[in-house]
């Protein structure tokens, strides 16, 4: 009981930190967009709960124990001619090896007009173009209960001619605390520079437990975008109505910051399974610029 009142406790104080927090601007932006409508669908709460190959985008220590082989497939049209996609396969190594995973992750933006000028009509069009490419491996049970993690991302970002790249790393943890809670703790994108901008270093942190019988899940983490300045506290739950059946719903406090009204924070979707198959689906909007609906696809074999 003291255990859990005291994660209750830390995670609370996010909300302070969301509310304090300022605006920076980093390169390769790209990589604070979210992958994978289960982890959007719980408002971004996911160092947790994120599971299969797409851990890899979250947390990559939860890679560790996978038990099968994971495909994830996700594909995102955004604002306008804004898309972003992502594909992951990960594959346990057999005999106590650790999970090996590696993964796509881009988001293109076509048809941007150009201008020399004032002129009504654009002098032609380009497109900002940005991937990552990421090589993950995951161990279980380094230490009673601990799982750990790790990255190496390859960064490529173009607009207009102009081509910069980067290495960056991503390390991550998850700690079995006994009972029903598991904690978690993940950099992101350790590295130096891509062109002039500083990369997107992100600290999350949070903890998750599991309830009824396994039916319902419940969790909140801490986001921390070191460069930018900026923080939000997410929470999220995914309770499974059958089988083949889950509903999920989120929210992400300190979004306030982005200044986009409407119901920005905001999360919710579903997931179906049957068999080896899994599909998921998130509803997030984000005010003023629209709503968004992400797909995932898995396969575990």
């Amino acid at each position: 009981m003291k255990r859990n009142i005291v994660l209750s406790a830390v995670l609370m104080l996010g909300a302070a930190a969301a509310r304090a927090a300022g605006v920076g601007t980093t390169g390769a932006q790209f990589l604070e967009v979210g992958v994978g409508a289960r982890e959007l669908a719980l408002g971004s709460a996911a160092s947790v709960l994120t599971s299969g190959a797409n851990a890899m985008n979250w947390n990559p220590a939860r890679l560790a124990g996978l038990a099968s082989r994971s495909l994830s497939a996700s594909y995102n049209s955004l604002f306008l001619d804004e898309s972003q996609g992502f594909l992951g396969y990960a594959a346990p190594l057999g005999d106590g090896m650790g999970v090996l995973a590696g993964g796509v992750n881009y988001l293109t933006v076509s048809n941007i007009d150009k201008r020399a000028g004032d002129t009504e009509n654009p002098d032609s069009t380009f497109s900002d173009n940005n991937t990552a490419l990421t090589l993950s491996y995951a161990r279980d049970e380094v230490r009673p209960g601990l799982s750990l993690g790790a990255s190496l991302k390859y960064v490529q970002q173009g607009l207009d001619g102009q081509n910069d790249r980067a290495m960056a790393l991503d390390a991550g943890s998850a700690l079995k605390l006994g009972g029903v809670w598991t904690a978690a703790l993940a950099v992101q994108n350790l590295g130096g520079k891509i062109g002039p901008d500083d990369l997107p270093l992100t600290v999350r942190g949070g903890a998750a437990a599991s309830l009824l019988s396994g039916k319902l899940s419940a969790a909140a983490d801490v986001d921390w975008l070191a460069n930018d300045k900026l923080a939000y506290l997410s929470v999220g739950a995914e309770y499974s109505l059958a089988r083949y059946l889950a509903v999920r719903a989120g929210y992400q406090f300190g979004r306030s910051q982005d200044k986009l009204g409407g119901l920005t924070g905001l999360a919710a979707g579903m997931g179906l399974k049957f068999g080896e198959f899994s599909l998921d689906y998130a509803y997030v909007p984000f005010g003023d610029l629209g709503d968004t609906h992400r797909m995932t696809m898995g396969l575990n074999f």
